[in-house]
């Protein structure tokens, strides 16, 4: 008796230990087959760029479409407002600044601009400074008249919705009324901009780099040698206004 009830449990232990399986088994093949695998825990290496153009670019192709746009409209209004120093366009303006120094020295300066298109990729610039300088100290001066004159010529070497890149040099020639007011000599600065929209700050991010030399003039004064870099962030706010701010 006591060898039948052994069997009995062997066998009841060995149907149900088979209906466990057979339970789990239907149950795992129970998914439909055209449901998709989920995917592992670990990404493929582009998976850690995708945010980064979605940020750029956009995610859907509206959004693609918006951004595109936005850099467009972007890059011609600061053409209009004369803000793209990539930009190859007619234009012309008349600004006003004022510059305080740590030794004392106060300038105001009225600068009359003007840029003309030659071809479409190529353009020429005049820039010509009226200063009011005061230097004021025991041995100070007052005195004002124009300035040196600055021409630039260049040309736009590639442009896309992206990123356009311009090349040229400017001309520095010593035009200025009085010695207090100019440097006296013919200078040099080839250089480049690049500029970039960002449309999802409405502004357009641009930097210059320049390398200036003196190549001639007056022989009694300083020559002339450095370089500089400017990196400024163009806000479009609307139509009529915009802001800009630089770091040289």
């Amino acid at each position: 008796m006591r060898v039948g009830l052994l069997s009995a449990l062997g066998a009841l232990w060995a149907v149900c230990s088979g209906t466990g399986s057979l339970s789990i088994a239907a149950a795992r093949s129970e998914k439909p087959p055209g449901e998709p695998v989920a995917e592992s825990a670990e990404e493929p290496p582009e998976g850690k760029r995708r945010p980064l153009r979605e940020l750029l670019y956009g995610a859907t192709p509206e959004e693609r479409e918006r951004l595109a746009e936005e850099r467009r409209r972007l890059s011609a209004a600061a053409a209009a407002f004369g803000t793209d120093p990539t930009a190859i366009i007619g234009y012309y303006q008349l600004t006003y600044g004022h510059n305080a120094f740590t030794n004392n020295l106060r300038l105001d300066t009225a600068t009359a601009e003007v840029r003309l298109p030659i071809t479409p990729n190529w353009l020429l610039r005049v820039t010509l400074p009226y200063v009011w300088a005061d230097l004021n100290q025991p041995r100070g001066f007052t005195t004002n008249g124009p300035s040196d004159t600055v021409v630039r010529t260049g040309g736009r070497l590639y442009a896309s919705p992206n990123v356009a890149l311009f090349v040229g040099t400017d001309a520095s020639i010593p035009t200025a009324a009085k010695k207090e007011l100019g440097t006296g000599k013919y200078t040099l600065g080839p250089g480049g901009a690049v500029a970039v929209p960002m449309p999802r700050a409405r502004s357009l991010f641009f930097t210059v780099i320049q390398d200036f030399n003196s190549v001639g003039g007056d022989s009694s004064r300083a020559n002339i040698h450095f370089m500089q870099v400017q990196s400024a962030v163009n806000t479009i706010w609307s139509e009529r206004w915009w802001s800009t701010a630089f770091v040289t």
